[in-house]
């Protein structure tokens, strides 16, 4: 089940920020677009997407993830063909809408739950190789469609990624992917879980309980997940959206600045191994902060951009800082909220952070207008990870076992 959450999550690339960041400059030339403009079509775009989420989670739980992924999988592949059709703004926006909705969105999301239904004490450890391989996975993507766009053009290359998605994902879906371990048999962890529930009854088998979505948001430790989320998403969004303008500007290729997104891979491993032994064995309290700090950190070096080691560095602590903010939010949402209701927890969580995504390029854009430098817009967007870092440490996880949070077997006896 992890192999194919992974393999799903990875073809999501075609419709995630690096993945388009590739055909930014062929939107321009092509449709006689300014770059704000297109940053203003990503972000009305990606924001009408991310109004979807809490209702795709909701689906989930309700059609299991095996359903869910094959729906989504091929709606995608019919998303990634229209972007090569695209003439106008508007029709770029609406392109927009689809592959952010269903690629970076619910193909995402679907993945992630995966993972979450699948996992329980293994799950820190589960959620980083998830990080590890999707990271991977998608980093290649801007170098695949960089070569398929000198190949064969750019419209072509959406054709030749609206091809593969459907082919790989569908039959990898109908053939391999089960809802919840209890369809098979199984319990999460596999014998690692038996043995925990024959030492421990109570806290296995309350593998199922969780907080609706009405009480999660409730509580002050959700929100600061979703403002985690939104504010990495919205961010590091910008600096991927406008990388290879921002590179270039600071001495390098069109080629060399799409190759700076294979570091990401490297530091996104380093730190979703990391992160995700943290999660299972330490209170997970801190770790926001953490994460946080990091995408500061990540914001003060693009400020500083120059050397080439200077540029090597920047592009491993974005894959650092994406790497150990996606396994923290994800281990800790189920860790502190419960699997009960996953879906559509994991769906609030999905629009924030779409949403979010929907505002970076054109903050970063404006701003670099403004200030005259990405470097100068890049140093003040840092001040806003390192103050909800504050935040961060003030806030108490959530009780496990309160009032209406129940077990799942036992809300629908």
């Amino acid at each position: 089940m992890l192999a194919i959450a992974i393999v799903a999550g990875s073809f999501t690339g075609p419709g995630q920020t690096i993945g388009v960041s590739v055909f930014i400059n062929s939107f321009i030339a092509d449709l006689s677009l300014s770059r704000d403009s297109v940053a203003l079509a990503y972000l009305v775009g990606t924001l009408l997407g991310a109004t979807a989420m809490p209702k795709v989670g909701q689906l989930i739980d309700e059609f299991g993830i095996k359903r869910s992924q094959m729906i989504i999988a091929g709606l995608f592949g019919v998303a990634l063909l229209n972007m090569s059709l695209v003439q106008n703004w508007m029709w770029l926006a609406i392109g927009f809408m689809f592959i952010r909705m269903l690629g970076q969105g619910s193909l995402t999301m679907v993945s992630t739950v995966t993972v979450a239904l699948w996992f329980d004490q293994l799950r820190g450890r589960a959620m980083g190789l998830l990080g590890i391989g999707v990271s991977a996975g998608i980093a290649l993507t801007p170098v695949v469609m960089n070569a398929s766009i000198t190949q064969l053009g750019w419209r072509q290359a959406w054709v030749a990624a609206a091809v593969t998605v459907p082919l790989v994902l569908l039959p990898i879906t109908f053939f391999g992917l089960v809802d919840r371990p209890a369809v098979i048999g199984q319990l999460p962890d596999g014998q690692l879980s038996r043995r925990h529930l024959e030492r421990h009854p109570e806290p296995a088998a309350g593998n199922t309980w969780g907080y609706t979505r009405g009480e999660a948001i409730r509580h002050p430790a959700f929100w600061l997940l979703l403002t985690m989320v939104t504010m990495t998403s919205m961010l590091i969004t910008g600096l991927n959206f406008h990388q290879i303008d921002l590179l270039v500007q600071s001495g390098l290729t069109e080629g060399e600045a799409a190759l700076m997104f294979l570091p990401q891979i490297l530091g996104s491993t380093l730190s979703g191994f990391a992160v995700g032994w943290l999660v299972d064995r330490v209170a997970g309290r801190f770790l926001p902060a953490l994460g946080l700090v990091l995408l500061g950190l990540s914001h003060l070096l693009a400020s500083t951009l120059g050397a080439p080691w200077v540029v090597v560095v920047y592009a491993l602590s974005l894959g650092v800082t994406g790497g150990a903010t996606r396994v923290i939010s994800s281990s800790l949402l189920p860790k502190w909220f419960g699997t009960a209701h996953i879906g559509s927890l994991q769906g609030v969580i999905q629009f924030t952070g779409v949403a979010g995504s929907s505002l970076g390029p054109l903050l970063l854009s404006v701003s670099h207008g403004q200030l005259g430098s990405y470097g100068s817009a890049a140093l003040l967007l840092a001040v806003l990870p390192f103050l909800t870092a504050g935040y961060a440490l003030v806030v108490r996880p959530p009780g496990k076992q309160n009032g209406s949070h129940r077990l799942l077997s036992q809300s629908i006896d």
